[in-house]
């Protein structure tokens, strides 16, 4: 088996999973606590409209796929570009995808230590962890998105009814008034700190797009819609149950908001939503890695696929080992991510889009 030979392809329902998965990843226990601390009551608002400035170039990404069907970003954007800086837009996305990859790791090694194996060694956990993904990442796309399907289902039933439960719990006061004309001025910040949650749509362009995508423009802008519309309810949930100023005090402030909850058949709120809500953290550090391995298999196409799945994991590995130990791995990234989000998700793909669509009418 070759590099490139895995046969990829989706629908356009596992698409909204990868989607979905690939941008929640993290944003469930802390985009409470950003938004508060940034626009307060009137967080909806800059989280609706960013959903439909990305659910926008989602549209353009997936236009994009469908108008070179068959084929990945570093396929059509040598048609587009030529080769030379088809080449270097690849290695770019493959150094973005490895950078997400080591927070990400790094992300979820801190929530297990947190709250399941405080007593396990951060080198053992990641050690594992990579070999479970680098495993899953060899299968490629195809069978990661069918896993996605089941994991994504349940994920929401967990997340969106324990959402229910704290909303019948809380108080309506703490969320009140949903606009404070005070709280604009917190808006640009409050996109700065949207960079995160919204980023990784740059991963549907590795994914080749069939004729049964042809209505995947539209399904990716619902979809975006649906996000913004689950964000809201995350962050409107969390300050009914601990109100605006213990939401900015607590970094994982969602997960805090569930321990108050009572629920008749479970004790442990929190325990039980860590134990769905890890599927997210996971399905997303799943498919970083895999979207890494398709450019890497692109690059090297006569090396076999999982020759490069190992050679990727050491190398993660390493830098990971590297960055464990930089307390502020976590805030140089998010100081990045709105730069990082401008330009892979926003600029390049526009740029790709304008100059293909200039192309083609040139031809006709």
């Amino acid at each position: 088996m070759r590099g490139g030979s895995l046969t990829n392809s989706i629908t356009n329902r596992q698409m909204f999973f990868i989607i979905y998965f690939t941008l929640t990843t993290y944003s469930t226990i802390d985009l409470p606590k950003i938004m508060s601390q940034t626009a307060g009551r009137s967080s909806w608002i800059p989280i609706m409209a960013a959903s439909v400035l990305f659910g926008g170039v989602a549209v353009i990404i997936t236009k994009l796929n469908n108008m070179y069907q068959g084929k990945v970003l570093f396929d059509y954007s040598s048609e587009i570009i030529g080769k030379f800086p088809a080449r270097l837009i690849a290695m770019y996305y493959m150094l973005v995808f490895l950078a997400v990859s080591i927070y990400l790791n790094l992300k979820l090694i801190g929530v297990l230590r947190a709250n399941f194996l405080p007593q396990t060694p951060r080198c053992i956990m990641l050690l594992l962890g990579i070999m479970l993904f680098g495993y899953v990442a060899y299968k490629g796309i195809t069978n990661v998105a069918r896993m996605f399907e089941i994991a994504g289902v349940l994920f929401l039933i967990v997340t969106v009814g324990l959402c229910a439960a704290m909303i019948s719990q809380g108080m309506l006061y703490n969320i009140m008034p949903f606009f404070n004309i005070t709280e604009t001025k917190g808006f640009t910040a409050a996109f700065k700190g949207l960079a995160s949650p919204y980023a990784g749509l740059d991963v549907l362009f590795v994914i080749p797009f069939t004729s049964k995508n042809k209505n995947a423009p539209r399904a990716a802008f619902f979809t975006l819609l649906f996000i913004g519309l689950f964000y809201v309810l995350l962050v409107e949930s969390t300050v009914m149950i601990l109100g605006i100023n213990n939401t900015i005090a607590f970094n994982d402030s969602f997960i805090e908001a569930i321990k108050i909850v009572e629920l008749i058949i479970v004790e442990r709120t929190d325990i039980f939503y860590l134990t769905f809500g890890l599927t997210s953290l996971f399905a997303g550090v799943i498919f970083v890695n895999t979207v890494a391995v398709e450019l890497a298999c692109k690059f090297v196409p006569k090396v076999k696929r999982h020759i490069v799945v190992i050679i990727i994991g050491i190398v993660l590995f390493i830098l990971c080992l590297f960055a464990m130990d930089k307390t502020d791995i976590r805030e140089e990234f998010e100081a990045l991510s709105p730069l990082l989000v401008l330009i892979s998700v926003i600029l390049i793909p526009t740029l790709l889009f304008i100059i293909a669509k200039v192309k083609r009418r040139r031809r006709l």
